[in-house]
């Protein structure tokens, strides 16, 4: 049965989309601004550029590493609390950045910080889909998805700000991570008083409950489409910033702010993403397979096209539909991955997905474009490695269909 937005927030609560969407935006401001100020931060620790980039990664990859503890315990404790505690770790270690003053205390500073974000996939995820009801969790999944471009375009905005505000001598990217802290910790605050959802708690060991999700037949290809996908979305950007500045001559200024405008087209794909998959899903489970499919196959060709864009704006528009098919893709396959996980799993389910496309999919994909890059250089290897990713990715996905039917009958999700 259909319902309106209203009608679903007013079934799981305001609160709870509205402090997780919050944290989502916060996530986001945290990395690009990272990005934004790293020269400054290089230089006022007296970094060399492979150091800063190393500690810049270090937030990421704690996520990917921390994600599946937190998923197994997501299973088993109060979630809510979790996110809370999560989120006031994080707190405490953005305003600790502000405060280092040698590489080590960074180290520690951005593990810790990793660590603290790591609930994003797997807490917040289970959170939001035990929280609403199926017939609008599409839309909810969407916006909360769209925080994160959300953030990639408010972060380079924020750090503008401080830089333009905090004279140059006293170091405004100390000032603009002491700030972040302060929303950080308020979210976090409130994520400890939202209620949790009422469902089954695991209790089978982790051995116990990877071997329950390996029976999953369609959750076991979403995962191998999501780690072939990941080659694609972790280290494309990276080369498409390099090709920005050797081939389009774009400065660091002026590679935040057409990052920024190209996110505005993640914004409106999690709100088309969201919108259709509610839609489809009441039609036919195997129609968000589809949407998800068509749109990861085709962003690769895009970013293959992007590689090769003869100026600014050609770039900037089609990142924005790369963008837009990115998330529009992402929110139907949360969708699918919710329905055929038993609820007492969810948790380590939306782990697994974080981990094989952060960890996977960009180790694997830093691999293969690197060798890429070598034979036919970084527009070449953009345009052999991204749409060969995303087409397998999306190939995978549709030999999935044909279990989906079964699996979301066999995990019990029929209310």
């Amino acid at each position: 049965m259909a319902m309106t937005l209203d009608e679903v927030l007013s079934t799981g609560g305001r609160a709870t989309l509205g402090v997780l969407v919050g944290l989502q935006v916060l996530d986001s401001v945290d990395n690009v601004m990272f990005v934004v100020f790293a020269p400054e931060i290089r230089d006022s620790l007296g970094l060399s550029t492979a150091a800063i980039g190393v500690v810049g990664a270090l937030a990421g990859v704690m996520v990917a590493l921390a994600a599946v503890p937190l998923g197994l315990l997501g299973d088993r404790r109060r979630r809510t609390a979790i996110a809370g505690v999560c989120t006031l770790i994080w707190a405490a270690a953005a305003g600790l950045l502000g405060l280092v003053q040698n590489l080590w205390q960074a180290v520690v500073v951005r593990v810790v910080a990793g660590v603290g974000k790591a609930n994003e996939g797997p807490i917040q995820a289970s959170l939001l889909v035990d929280a609403y009801p199926p017939a609008g969790r599409g839309r909810v999944l969407g916006l909360h998805r769209g925080g994160q471009p959300l953030g990639i375009v408010t972060g380079p905005l924020l750090a503008a700000a401080f830089a333009a505000v905090i004279p140059e001598e006293h170091e405004p990217w100390r000032w603009a991570f002491a700030f972040l802290a302060v929303p950080a910790l308020l979210l976090g605050l409130a994520a400890l008083r939202l209620p949790e959802p009422v469902r089954a708690h695991s209790t089978a060991t982790p051995r116990g409950a990877f071997q329950r999700l390996r029976k999953i037949s369609t959750l076991v290809r979403v995962m191998v489409a999501l780690g072939v996908f990941g080659m694609c979305v972790t280290t494309v950007p990276i080369y498409l910033n390099l090709i920005l500045e050797d081939h389009l001559g774009q400065g660091a200024a002026a590679r935040g702010v057409i990052t920024s405008v190209c996110a505005v087209g993640g914004l409106l794909g999690a709100a088309l993403g969201g919108l259709l998959s509610d839609r489809l899903f009441r039609r036919s489970p195997k129609w968000c397979l589809h949407l998800a499919a068509g749109a990861l196959s085709v962003l690769g060709i895009g970013f293959a096209v992007q590689a090769y864009a003869p100026d600014v704006w050609t770039y900037v528009v089609i990142g924005m539909i790369v963008q837009g098919l990115t998330f529009a893709g992402i929110v139907p396959l949360s969708l699918v991955v919710a329905s055929v996980t038993p609820k007492e799993f969810r948790a380590t389910a939306f782990a697994l997905a974080g981990v094989l496309t952060a960890l996977v999919g960009g180790l694997g994909g830093a691999l293969l474009t690197g060798v890429a890059e070598k034979f036919w250089g970084a527009q070449g290897a953009v345009a052999v490695v991204a749409p060969a990713a995303s087409v397998i990715a999306g190939l995978v996905l549709l030999t999935s269909t044909r279990h989906l039917l079964r699996d979301i009958a066999r995990a019990g999700d029929l209310r």
